[in-house]
């Protein structure tokens, strides 16, 4: 079987330039959804956690996500990996409304310029909201996962603590510019409005699997609960045992993740 090949792509939104990766299984490609990796906000210390270039995968001690996107490769799936505005290569500043433009954005780009017609989303924390949002009214995706997903913004970035969370999103190296956002309360009630829980019964009768881990640090259980019993039958949940709330490492979760999708393709 030819070797699978990996090409570079640079997708335009709101004027800004987001970089990503496309990986074509070698040989003939099965029938199969083009599935599409949407990190989440990177981790404290971690600034260029989502990136793709080589250079930051060998500074992933387990990869990243071009490592979780290779392994998609092994069973058969073409992937799509990029970065949202704000992290990693891609230009801009960490903007959830910013955010669900870009994946609406790669949705469009991918089907104009590779005849994409179908596809699969694969979202973690923030990116699963995202996710979640952009699904809801786009019936090219035909299936998704919702992993360590927030059900709601509100109780995890509460508005009293608007300038520390601003803070900290500079020290992630997300929010690049001194003078980002213009209207800092606008640019959190927009966090608000990416909430899943307005979104998420949209997506039925589309599958859908929702999965937290049981020792998720930063999102309670309780959210993926609270997704579940909104989303509707076509819907499956699963608490995954002694996984945290980075799931892509978490060798476990991923594999019952693979196992899901592979039944939705």
């Amino acid at each position: 079987m030819p070797p699978a090949g990996k090409e570079e792509h640079t997708i335009v939104c709101d004027g800004l330039q987001l970089k990503g990766y496309f990986y074509e299984p070698g040989g003939e490609r099965r029938k199969r959804p083009l599935l599409i990796l949407c990190h989440g906000i990177p981790a404290a210390g971690r600034p260029e956690q989502a990136v793709a270039n080589e250079a930051d995968e060998r500074r992933e001690q387990d990869g990243g996500y071009p490592a979780l996107a290779r392994r998609c490769l092994e069973e058969g799936f073409a992937v799509f990996q990029f970065n949202f505005r704000g992290t990693g290569e891609s230009e801009g500043n960490f903007d959830l409304a910013g955010w669900r433009r870009d994946l609406a954005a790669v949705l469009a780009y991918l089907e104009k310029e590779r005849g994409e017609r179908a596809f699969l989303l694969w979202g973690f924390s923030a990116g699963a909201a995202v996710s979640c949002c952009v699904a809801s009214i786009n019936s090219r995706v035909k299936g998704m996962v919702m992993a360590a997903s927030p059900a709601e913004f509100f109780s995890l970035f509460p508005s009293r603590g608007r300038q520390r969370f601003l803070d900290m999103m500079r020290q992630r190296g997300i929010i690049r510019d001194p003078l980002f956002p213009p209207d800092p309360a606008q640019w959190l009630r927009q966090i608000y409005a990416a909430s899943p829980l307005q979104y998420i019964r949209a997506i039925a009768p589309r599958p859908l699997l929702i999965i937290h881990g049981s020792k998720d640090e930063l999102i309670p259980c309780r959210h993926a609960f609270q997704l579940y019993r909104q989303a509707g039958p076509s819907a499956d949940l699963v608490i995954q045992p002694a996984a945290g709330h980075q799931m892509r490492r978490h060798s476990p979760s991923v594999e019952r993740c693979l196992r899901w999708l592979r039944k939705q393709a």
